[in-house]
This record gives C-alpha cells, sequence and structure tokens, in this order.
C-alpha cells in the first residue's frame, strides 16, 4: 500500500513560488490498477516521482508498506527501491546494449541473483512477447517492442509496484491497446500493483480499476472507472471524457440532455416507454457506447418537446439514468 499523507510541493525562485501539489491526501491499495489522469501541468509526475523519491515533497509524507520514505538512509532507500520499478515513455533503453543485456544491467543493478539472471530474462521475454529478439539492438525495434522491453526490464527483479509516466503517449493508437492489454496480462498472472500516469483518458478507462483525475495540482475526483464515466463531478473530468465520446460538432451549437447508463441496468425500451406515458417527442441527436472493463456505458443526447418534459425526465433518473442538461 501507498500513502500519500498531506503532501505539498512547491518549487520556489527569486521571483515566485510555483505550488506544483496541493493538500494531495491519497491511498494506493495493493494489487489494483490506479489511472492518475489530467492535462499538462497538472501535477501527475511531480506525483510519481514522490514514490520513488526522485522529488521530495515540501511538506506532508509518503508511506510505502506502512513505512515513511523520507527519514529512510539513502541504505534503506534504495532496498525499498527494489521494489519499485518504472517505464517511461521514450522507454530509456541503451542504445548500445541488446534486448537481453538491457535488462540484464538492470538486473545487475539490483543485485539479482547471477546464476537465475538468464533464465530470468527469458521468462520475462517470453511474457512480453519478445523472446524471438533478445540479441537485437534498440534500433531494430518499433517503439511498441522497445516499451515491452521496457517493461520487462522493469518486472524481472519481481517488483511489487509498477510505476507508468505516459507509457503509451509515444505509441500509435493500435500499439499503445496493445501495451494496454499486455499489462493487463501480466497485472492478472503477478499481481502487481500498478500506477499509471497519463493525459490519455480513453487509455485508462481500459486499464484501470480506479481513477484519480488531478488539475492544477490538486486531486479533484476518485472514482472506481465506471464511476467516473457515468457521473463525473467536475468539469475537467467531463472534458476528458468528451474527448472519448467522440461528440459531433453540431451538439456545441444547442441545448439537448445528455443520459448516461450501465446498459446492463436499463432496459432498451426505456424510451418508447417514457414516450407513451407522457406527453413528450424524443429526438435522439447523438449515440455513443463505451466499453469499461467488459461493460457496456451508453451515453445518448436527446431533445425533448411537449407538456411533461420535466415528468420525463424525473421518470429516467428512476430508471438508473444520470441525466443533465447539455450546454
Amino acid at each position: 500500500m501507498i500513502e500519500f499523507i498531506n503532501i505539498e510541493k512547491t518549487y520556489t525562485s527569486k521571483q515566485e513560488s510555483f505550488h506544483a501539489l496541493k493538500n494531495i491526501n491519497l491511498t494506493i491499495n495493493d494489487h489494483e490498477i490506479l489511472g492518475v489522469v489530467g492535462y499538462s501541468g497538472a501535477g501527475k509526475s511531480t506525483l510519481i516521482g514522490l514514490i520513488n523519491k526522485l522529488i521530495e515533497s515540501t511538506k506532508g509524507d509518503v508511506l510505502i508498506d506502512g513505512v515513511s520514505i523520507h527519514d529512510l538512509k539513502q541504505e534503506d532507500l534504495n532496498r525499498m527501491r527494489y521494489d519499485l520499478s518504472m517505464i517511461f515513455q521514450h522507454f530509456n533503453l541503451v542504445g548500445n546494449l541488446t534486448v537481453y543485456d538491457n535488462i540484464k544491467l538492470a538486473l545487475s543493478i539490483k543485485k539479482y541473483p547471477k546464476e537465475k539472471i538468464e533464465k530470468r530474462i527469458d521468462e520475462v521475454l517470453d511474457l512480453v512477447g519478445l523472446l524471438d529478439k533478445k540479441h537485437r539492438y534498440p534500433k531494430a525495434l518499433s517503439g511498441g517492442e522497445k516499451q515491452r522491453v521496457g517493461i520487462a526490464r522493469a518486472i524481472a527483479n519481481h517488483p511489487k509496484y509498477l510505476l507508468c509516466d505516459e507509457a503509451t503517449s509515444a505509441l500509435d493508437q493500435k500499439t499503445a491497446y496493445e501495451i494496454v492489454s499486455l499489462l493487463k496480462d501480466i497485472h492478472e498472472k503477478t499481481n502487481l500493483t500498478i500506477i499509471f500516469i497519463s493525459h490519455q483518458i480513453e487509455i485508462v478507462k481500459d486499464l484501470c480499476d480506479r481513477v484519480v483525475v488531478m488539475d492544477k495540482g490538486s486531486i479533484i475526483e476518485d472514482q472506481p472507472t465506471k464511476s467516473l464515466f457515468i457521473d463525473p463531478k467536475e468539469d475537467t473530468t467531463k472534458k476528458l471524457i468528451k474527448q472519448v465520446i467522440d461528440e459531433p460538432v453540431h451538439l456545441k451549437d444547442k441545448h439537448y440532455y445528455e443520459l448516461i447508463y450501465a446498459h446492463d441496468n436499463v432496459d432498451d425500451k426505456i424510451l418508447s416507454s417514457m414516450v407513451k406515458t407522457f406527453d413528450v417527442d424524443v429526438n435522439i441527436v447523438y449515440a455513443k457506447t463505451l466499453s469499461i472493463h467488459k461493460e457496456l456505458i451508453g451515453y445518448l443526447y436527446i431533445e425533448l418537446f411537449g407538456s411533461q418534459i420535466d415528468d420525463a425526465l424525473t421518470y429516467l433518473k428512476s430508471k438508473e439514468i444520470k441525466v443533465r442538461l447539455y450546454v
């Protein structure tokens, strides 16, 4: 378990002070996949840097498995870092070393038993689907393959926590989703705790059990992934989700009602039933379905006409549908 307690991080220059993190209180549970999303400058990378003490907080404390990292001696900190591994946006592979030697170097630094290194390298390369490329150099690999090597290197020493800082941002969409699928597979097989930092909420929705949204150095939302997409509270979150819904431009020109619902909870004939029950007519303007952990979330944009619009909206809300005026 990782805990952030009353964390503040301030950068001070002669001219001004910049508050990178403000009053951060967050618990990351063992074995979960936590997504941290937000726009550039939200504080995401600063937050992840606190975990391995690459960045030190101005105030507050970080506990890893109940132990404060702030007062650890360097030797103890290094030992704790054995449980923390990281993958990066730009892979950070050593260009003049083969795939095999990149992983071997990481294992040697972390004092992995020498007699077990070769077997472990083969195991992790097989896990990421690159066993046949272990003697290649990074320049001979695609971007997705380089990230797979980065993942293999990160998990080789059996860490407890995997920190992912914009790990899919440099990849095309197809390759990014392949990396997400790989991380999910690794999580199922190893029970790693994964902290996934990204500005790509469409990637986070397919990977993470829970999502934290950051804005201007603060945590503004913290919800299970499905709940976040059904009932976002903050404007920043709603804007991030709109990018995934891929709304048509014409939606921005008028007022509509936005209906958000889990498909399992809603009868397909709900609108037909509403029209028959109340003096309203409905015009469906746009619809989108998202898959979140094999569950379908529906987004429906409608116009309503008639004398019983308020009653019709109350009826929809009673059927576990989130309704709001879409402006």
